[in-house]
C-alpha cells in the first residue's frame, strides 16, 4: 500500500515543522513554497542579515509578500510577510516568546481542552532546545529550535528592567516559564546574532520532504466534497499536484485568501475575525556619552503587563537596544533614535482579510473599539513615564513625547493616531471551534468544515491573537497539528 500523500502549502514557521514530522512518520510529503531558496547557507545569511535586523521583512522586499492594507478606515498602509523558505521566521527579529497560559485558557474555551496549556506543553517542550534553563518540567533541550536570552548586562537593558519594576511590574525571570506576567529578558530563536529560523532549525529533519520552491498555489481542488490536490503555477506553467490531504500553512493572511479562491467561505467566516496587535513606538535618544553595544539583538527585554496593571487591557512594552534605522536597514553603524514599542496585546477590535479581488488585502480597524483606544492611550502615558523615570535618567536624553501634553486626551490621541502601526501578529482568520459555531472554519484538529482532507495549521486557526508574539506559536501549531 502506498504512503498517504500530503501537500503542505507554505514553508514557514508552521509548515516546515509539520512537513518534517509527517515525513518522519512515513507520510509522502510535498512542501510547496511561493518564495525562493539559496544555494548556500552563507548566501542566505548575507541576503537576510543577522537576527537583529528585519530588512528582508520590509514592504517591497523580494523575500516577502507585500500587501496593501488599512490600519484604520481609509488610512492606507503596507505590510509584508515572509516569502521564502522559513517564512516570516527567516526575516523577523527573532523574538520567540511562548503564549501565556492565560492565552491557552482563552483558546480552550472555544476549541476545547486539547488547546489548554497543559495539553500543549509537550509540543512546546518538543520544539525547543533551551540553552538557558535546561530540561525540566517546563522546558526541553532536545528540540530543533535553540532558544536563548540576551545577557541583559548592558546599561540600557538594566535601566529598563529597573524602571519597569519601579513602575509596578513583577519580575518575570523566565518569559517562557508559564508564571506571572511581568518584565524580563526576551527569549530568542537565535544564538548571538545568528537567527535560527524554521528552515535552519528543522533542516536535519527535512530529508524525507519533497520541497517545491518558487511555486504559487492557485487553488485547492476537490471532488465530491473531498480534496484531490492543488493547482500551482511555477516556471514551467500551471500544473496539478494530487494529494490525499492538503494542509494550508500559508499564514493568517494568505491562507484565508487561498480558501476563498478555492470556493470555501464558511458562511462568511473565512477572513473574518482578524485579530492583531495595534502598536506605537516612542522614539528616544541616549544621552551623550552612552555607547551602544555592537548589535546582537534588536530587542532584549519586555514588560508584559496584564489587564489592570497599567491599563484596562493587557499591553506590552518592547525595549530596543539597537537604533530603529539599524534594525530596518541592517546597517550596524546606522544611528538615530531607538524605540520603546507600546503594544495593545488583548484587543477587542476585529479586522478582516479580503478576497484576492479586493485591492485592499487587510483591513485592521485598529482602535475602532473605544476600550482599545483608551487602553493604548493610558499605556503610552506609562511608557512616557518609564523613559523619564529615575532608573533611566542617566540613559535617556530625548523622547518623542517630550513636547506632547500626555495629560490631554485629545492631543495624546492625535499623537497615537499619527504613530500607529501594527505588530504583524495576524491571527484568527480561519479560527477553530465546534461544528455548530457560526464563526468557526476548522475543528480543533485544523480540519476545514464541509470538505474532507483539507486542514489549516497556522495562526489563522487561533480563536484570538496571543498576548505575546506569534513566531513560536506558529512553530507549535505545526508540531501540534
Amino acid at each position: 500500500m502506498s504512503a498517504r500523500r500530503v501537500v503542505v502549502v507554505g514553508a514557514g514557521g508552521a509548515g516546515i515543522p509539520l512537513a518534517s514530522r509527517l515525513a518522519l512518520a512515513g507520510v509522502d510529503v510535498t512542501l510547496v513554497e511561493a518564495g525562493s531558496c539559496f544555494a548556500t547557507d552563507a548566501a542566505r545569511e548575507a541576503a537576510l542579515g543577522p537576527a537583529w535586523t528585519v530588512r528582508a521583512a520590509m514592504p517591497g522586499s523580494r523575500h516577502a509578500w507585500t500587501y496593501p492594507a488599512e490600519l484604520q478606515d481609509g488610512r492606507a498602509w503596507s505590510i509584508a510577510r515572509g516569502r521564502i523558505l522559513g517564512g516570516s521566521t527567516a526575516v523577523n527579529g527573532a523574538y520567540f516568546q511562548r503564549p501565556h497560559p492565560d492565552d491557552f485558557a482563552r483558546w480552550a474555551e472555544v476549541a476545547g481542552p486539547e488547546w489548554s496549556y497543559s495539553a500543549c506543553l509537550p509540543a512546546l517542550r518538543r520544539l525547543e532546545r533551551d540553552l538557558d534553563f535546561g530540561a525540566d518540567s517546563v522546558h526541553g533541550t532536545a528540540g530543533p529550535v535553540p532558544v536563548q536570552r540576551a545577557d541583559g548586562n548592558d546599561v540600557l537593558t538594566r535601566g529598563f528592567l529597573a524602571a519597569s519594576i519601579a513602575a509596578g511590574a513583577s519580575a518575570e525571570a523566565d518569559k517562557n516559564g508559564g508564571g506571572e506576567s511581568g518584565v524580563g529578558l526576551l527569549p530568542r530563536n537565535a544564538r548571538g546574532a545568528r537567527r535560527a529560523d524554521s528552515l535552519r532549525s528543522y533542516a536535519a529533519l527535512l530529508s524525507g520532504v519533497r520541497i517545491c520552491v518558487d511555486t504559487d498555489v492557485v487553488q485547492v481542488r476537490s471532488e465530491h466534497g473531498r480534496v484531490s490536490g492543488v493547482e500551482v503555477v511555477a516556471d514551467r506553467g500551471q500544473k496539478f499536484l494530487p494529494a490525499d490531504e492538503v494542509v494550508l500553512c500559508a499564514g493568517a493572511i494568505e491562507t484565508p485568501r487561498l480558501l476563498r479562491a478555492s470556493g470555501i467561505d464558511a458562511g462568511g467566516a473565512v477572513g473574518a475575525g482578524l485579530s492583531d496587535h495595534a502598536a506605537v513606538g516612542i522614539a528616544w535618544l541616549p544621552r551623550e556619552g552612552i555607547t551602544l553595544s555592537e548589535p546582537v539583538a534588536g530587542w532584549t527585554a519586555a514588560w508584559n503587563a496584564p489587564a489592570g496593571a497599567v491599563a484596562d487591557r493587557a499591553v506590552e512594552y518592547l525595549f530596543a537596544v539597537t537604533p530603529t534605522a539599524a534594525i530596518v536597514m541592517g546597517d550596524p553603524d546606522a544611528g538615530g533614535p531607538l524605540d520603546l514599542r507600546v503594544t495593545l496585546t488583548a484587543p477587542a477590535t476585529r479586522g478582516r482579510v479580503s478576497p484576492r479581488s479586493d485591492p485592499v488585502a487587510v483591513r485592521y480597524r485598529h482602535l475602532s473599539d473605544a476600550g482599545d483606544r483608551e487602553a493604548l492611550r493610558e499605556a503610552v502615558r506609562v511608557g512616557a513615564r518609564l523613559l523619564r523615570s529615575s532608573a533611566l535618567a542617566d540613559v535617556v536624553g530625548w523622547s518623542s513625547l517630550d513636547d506632547v501634553d500626555v495629560a490631554d486626551d485629545a492631543r495624546l490621541d492625535a499623537w497615537v493616531t499619527a504613530q500607529l502601526g501594527t505588530a504583524l501578529h495576524a491571527s484568527s482568520t480561519a479560527r477553530m471551534g465546534a461544528a455548530d459555531d457560526p464563526g468557526a472554519v476548522v475543528d480543533p484538529h485544523g480540519r476545514v468544515f464541509g470538505i474532507e482532507g483539507l486542514r489549516v495549521a497556522d495562526t489563522s486557526i487561533l480563536p484570538v491573537v496571543p498576548s505575546r508574539g506569534t513566531a513560536l506559536v506558529a512553530v507549535m501549531l505545526g508540531e501540534r497539528i
